[in-house]
């Protein structure tokens, strides 16, 4: 499928998030419209795992409104917890967190951002790779954790559709792939995930001779996996980094909000689009992480995304590190 960069935008590729009901009209769409996330301070940060290099890159951020943290409470309910818990009730402001691992001759980058046509504060991971003073041209692999816009609508280039990381292999999970670049997909799916599927087709089409269709637990390279987490989306994948003894959970959107994901595991974000199975995979992951005491960034958790999981009240809390 070919679109151009004008088709896209004219065609509202470039709208909010709108998955299970998000509206785009009326009071939501004023709320993003007057409201835009503080940038991070920083491009890049920086940590090790055994030998491996950890590099946490900005893409900016977006923002949302509150009600799309969970569809099954009340308003009131969930304003109440937000506000107890020091977050804005009306309004949902998600970091764009993305790692790139550097692991012996691999530099492993997860996730691509969302170019610059999903939302006016996201787009500034090739700012951010330039600010680190890293190349784009030496990134070897490319691992996608599933489709949704913010995640591979910076595969290309959105002025001149080049690839922006030219030299690298692409992995994503098979599941993931068959589901949004089904052929068929504006017959079979609802209206709402039509300019996804678009742009999704767009970007992931424009690799798709380099791009390697995975299963559960595949290696990138040797101590980095792909396992699956499905619920956000049907093929939904996250990262596991292993070295030196340690262990790193990359969570895609498996976790994404540092109260709600942890504390209400069971309430049902609006952008999960299978949401009983989503909070089985968040409750599995959870207990995994906090048992293991694994170290976890979160694409969009509170810049820069890396903590870990502590069991509390028969739930979890999160506890940001770095």
């Amino acid at each position: 499928m070919s679109i151009s960069r004008r088709g896209v935008l004219a065609g509202g590729l470039g709208a909010p998030f709108v998955a299970r009901g998000l509206a785009t009209t009326g009071a939501g769409a004023g709320l993003l419209a007057a409201r835009a996330p503080a940038r991070a301070a920083e491009a890049a940060h920086s940590l090790t795992l055994g030998d491996s290099e950890i590099t946490i890159l900005t893409d900016g951020g977006l923002t949302l409104p509150a009600s799309t943290l969970a569809s099954n409470v009340s308003d009131a309910e969930r304003a109440a917890f937000l506000t107890a818990n020091g977050h804005d009730g009306e309004v949902r402001a998600s970091a764009l967190n993305i790692a790139l691992v550097r692991k012996g001759d691999a530099l492993v980058l997860i996730d691509t951002g969302a170019g610059l046509n999903f939302f006016q504060d996201a787009g500034l991971l090739a700012d951010s790779f330039d600010a680190a003073g890293l190349d784009r041209d030496s990134v070897t692999h490319v691992v996608l954790t599933h489709g949704h816009p913010d995640h591979v609508w910076g595969v290309i280039d959105d002025f001149d559709e080049s690839e922006r990381f030219p030299n690298a292999s692409y992995l994503m999970g098979s599941a993931e792939w068959d589901f949004w670049m089904n052929p068929d997909f504006l017959a079979d799916n609802p209206e709402e995930l039509h300019s996804f599927a678009l742009g999704a087709q767009r970007n992931l089409g424009a690799v798709a001779e380099k791009l390697e269709r995975v299963g559960a637990d595949h290696a990138v390279v040797s101590g980095i996996t792909m396992i699956e987490t499905p619920g956000h989306t049907p093929g939904h994948m996250s990262v596991l980094i292993e070295d030196g003894g340690q262990q790193l959970l990359v969570t895609g959107d498996a976790l994404t909000h540092p109260s709600v994901s942890f504390e209400k595991p069971d309430w049902q974000p609006t952008t999960d689009q299978i949401p009983e199975l989503a909070v089985k995979t968040r409750r599995t992951l959870l207990d995994r992480a906090a048992t293991d005491g694994l170290l976890l960034v979160g694409y969009h958790l509170p810049w820069p995304g890396v903590g870990r999981a502590e069991a509390k009240d028969g739930a979890w809390r999160y506890v940001a590190e770095g």
